[in-house]
């Protein structure tokens, strides 16, 4: 170390270092692993003085109780992995992706105390969605597929036995459309795409009536369905014969 420079910084945990310069003025930031989230000053300036030092310590990585994710892929992980999480924690995460996709989970490490701490798996948002299933004790689970596009994560925890917990990794895929109506006899169908959440409509020729639900949504689920069975058109033709009239439906 030159008498100009500051000593080289270490490697937060779980994070890297951004610089390789360390003389006075110099800046190093740090940035860390997808999951973790930075406590401290992303950026220090080794400082001029009869000491070279830098302006603030370096700052720490940690895994956080809870966070929104909007990525296509990504990282999930108990507060404080892979140290043991605390007593009492109630953490939620949610991923929330555009309409028509779905994630697929991966769980590299699991250890929970069994029964009294859980992570729970929803499909939808933590208030109205529903549970895809819960995982509890030191048994990896096996892969699990999301087919909503926001998935929800509840971790709790109770006042004792403190365990690692958890790390997951996401993919986004791409869900199935719902079967193309057409051809829709006698009449029309707004819309061309049937992505799951999306919504089309239909219409009939002049002389026709429409017999069922007039929009139909594509549901989310492992199969991909519309929420009502697809209406048709019956036409009503009104027939004079010697002053009686005949009404027939095709």
């Amino acid at each position: 170390i030159g008498l100009d420079s500051c000593p080289e910084p270490q490697h937060p945990l779980n994070g890297v270092n951004v610089g390789q310069r360390f003389t006075v003025g110099d800046m190093v930031s740090f940035q860390c692993d997808q999951g973790y989230s930075l406590k401290g000053n992303e950026y220090i300036t080794c400082m001029p003085g009869p000491v070279r030092r830098w302006n603030y310590p370096v700052p720490l990585c940690l895994a956080q109780c809870g966070g929104s994710m909007t990525e296509f892929s990504g990282v999930i992980l108990s507060p404080g992995f892979p140290g043991n999480y605390l007593s009492s924690l109630d953490c939620s995460w949610s991923v929330q992706l555009p309409v028509g996709f779905g994630i697929h989970l991966q769980f590299l490490n699991f250890s929970t105390e069994a029964v009294h701490d859980y992570l729970e798996v929803r499909s939808g948002s933590l208030e109205t969605g529903s549970v895809i299933d819960r995982f509890s004790g030191s048994v990896v689970p096996g892969s699990l597929f999301s087919t909503t596009h926001e998935t929800s994560f509840l971790f709790h925890s109770d006042y004792s036995q403190n365990k690692p917990g958890f790390h997951i990794i996401y993919e986004a895929y791409e869900l199935q459309r719902c079967p193309d109506p057409r051809p829709f006899r006698n009449g029309v169908v707004i819309g061309r795409d049937f992505g799951v959440g999306l919504t089309i409509s239909f219409e009939c020729l002049p002389g026709y009536t429409l017999i069922g639900e007039v929009s139909l949504t594509c549901l989310h689920g492992v199969s991909r369905n519309w929420n009502y069975p697809v209406p048709c058109c019956e036409g009503d033709c009104i027939i004079f014969m010697c002053n009686v009239f005949i009404i027939s439906v095709n």
